[in-house]
């Protein structure tokens, strides 16, 4: 794995900022379980300050849906899991999403109720190790959104709250323009006030995992 990708990888599922303290700043986003199942692909970012000028690469992410039971016992095999997480923590929506990178990994995400679309980042672990003890514990928070565009594909967004990436944008299909980009623009300025220009990927990454 380039250097890149892993800072990219990495940004993805350490996010730290008032997310964590905000619920999602409150923002109550267009997010319906079944119309996000499924697979997508990365298309662009929109980054923070901080990010690199470096070119973004492309991969493919599968959301699933998984239950309390299979996060619990995941919870429960990691050395390092919290006491405070209690059976019942673990209630409402769990997604998992997989990411078809060179190190392909899973993060397991959960609901946070009242706010619609706002999840916590739980647990990532490389799916190469067989050692389910090598599983990370995460608390970031990250939203999922998808914005419906008239007469195009619609974008999932995912709206993190780190120091690198304020935005990493999906498609149901590859490649995207910054024209068709523009709906998306807005609605995280309209979110978050003056944002850097979206940054569309290049040099799409090999799908490496053979079931």
């Amino acid at each position: 794995m380039t250097p890149f990708l892993i800072l990219f990888v990495i940004t993805l599922v350490n996010s730290e900022g008032t997310g964590n303290d905000t619920k999602c700043d409150g923002f109550q986003a267009n997010f319906n379980l079944k119309d996000v199942i499924g697979e997508w692909q990365v298309v662009a970012i929109i980054p923070e300050k901080l990010f690199p000028e470096k070119q973004v690469t492309c991969y493919k992410v599968e959301i699933s849906e998984t239950d309390g039971a299979s996060l619990r016992w995941l919870i429960n095999k990691t050395i390092d899991s919290p006491k405070e997480f209690l059976p019942n923590d673990t209630n409402g929506i769990i997604v998992r999403q997989r990411y078809h990178t060179e190190n392909p990994f899973d993060v397991w995400s959960k609901s946070i109720q009242g706010v619609n679309g706002c999840f916590q980042q739980v647990l990532s672990l490389d799916i190469s190790k067989k050692d389910i003890h090598k599983a990370l514990r995460h608390d970031a928070m990250m939203q999922l959104h998808l914005l419906e565009v008239k007469g195009s594909e619609p974008f999932l967004m995912q709206m993190l709250w780190g120091r690198m990436i304020a935005l990493v944008i999906y498609r149901r299909k590859p490649e995207v323009t910054q024209d068709e980009l523009k709906p998306v623009f807005e609605l995280i300025t309209k979110l978050r006030g003056a944002q850097r220009l979206p940054k569309i990927c290049e040099n799409p990454l090999r799908d490496i995992l053979v079931f």
